[in-house]
């Protein structure tokens, strides 16, 4: 499996967890030592932590949310591991009431074993063109 194609299972899964509100499948997505910076900068550190700081948004401003995640490029920079850059489009959300948020997420993938998933995240806001 080539990089695009791992990037994009992963991504399949993040936005499918993230649409059934299931945090501990989200949670899977990531190594235990694992580090995810959201899209107002918070930095969460651990599995533990990633899940329970989207489970607080997701028991909150994030309920009914969805999620369509694409992958834009994906490579393996070394051997077992993958930078990915993925755009996302949240709609939903109650911070922002009829707006679609987009988002350009970077992941970094690591194979350990026979598994890829996330060692990294940051996630960044896409600000709406200026009129």
């Amino acid at each position: 499996m080539d990089a695009v194609q791992v990037a994009g299972e992963i991504g399949d899964g993040f936005a499918m967890a993230w649409n059934e509100h299931d945090m501990e499948a989200l949670g899977r997505l990531f190594y235990d030592d694992a580090d995810f910076v959201n899209v107002v900068g918070v930095h969460m550190h651990g599995r533990e932590a990633i899940e329970g700081g989207h489970g607080a948004a997701h028991a909150g401003p994030y309920r009914n949310s969805t999620l369509r995640v694409t992958v834009d490029d994906a490579r393996e920079v070394v051997p077992g591991a993958i930078v990915a850059h993925l755009h996302t489009q949240l709609e939903g959300g109650a911070r922002a009431p009829g707006e679609t948020r987009r988002t350009l997420m970077t992941l970094v993938l690591e194979q350990r074993a026979a598994a890829w998933n996330i060692v990294a995240a940051h996630n960044t806001g896409i600000a709406p063109p200026a009129n």
